[in-house]
């Protein structure tokens, strides 16, 4: 899988990945947070906006990479729970679920499991 990062220059941190915003070059709130740190004048932790690198992703731009994903595994787990429950209380439609269920799962597994990021000859 080609995956394209468009990385921008952090402008919280002016791309040095080190935090210096606060009064004295110390961190700010927002960067102490991130780092799970109490109280302030802490110096030198890393962006809390672009993790230490000095070049950040948008927030946009991340959540559509994984909103596939997240929707795959949803559909899974609904249709997989629906077919448990019209098993479990022996529903008359149990083979109209199973019917319908059946190739959405293969579908979505075939499509994460298979090889299309390797070269192919």
């Amino acid at each position: 899988m080609n995956v394209k990062v468009n990385l921008y220059p952090c402008a919280h941190c002016e791309r040095t990945g080190t935090c210096s915003r606060a009064a004295n070059g110390a961190a700010c709130a927002a960067c102490v947070k991130n780092n799970n740190l109490k109280g302030s004048g802490h110096v030198g932790l890393p962006c809390g906006i672009c993790g230490g690198l000095g070049h950040a992703e948008p927030k946009t731009e991340r959540i559509n990479k994984r909103m596939q994903p997240i929707l795959a595994i949803l559909t899974l787990y609904f249709l997989m729970a629906a077919v448990l429950i019209s098993a479990a209380v022996e529903s008359q439609y149990f083979t109209e679920i199973l019917a319908f269920a059946s190739p959405l799962v293969g579908v979505v597994l075939a499509f994460y499991f298979t090889a299309r990021g390797s070269p192919r000859p």
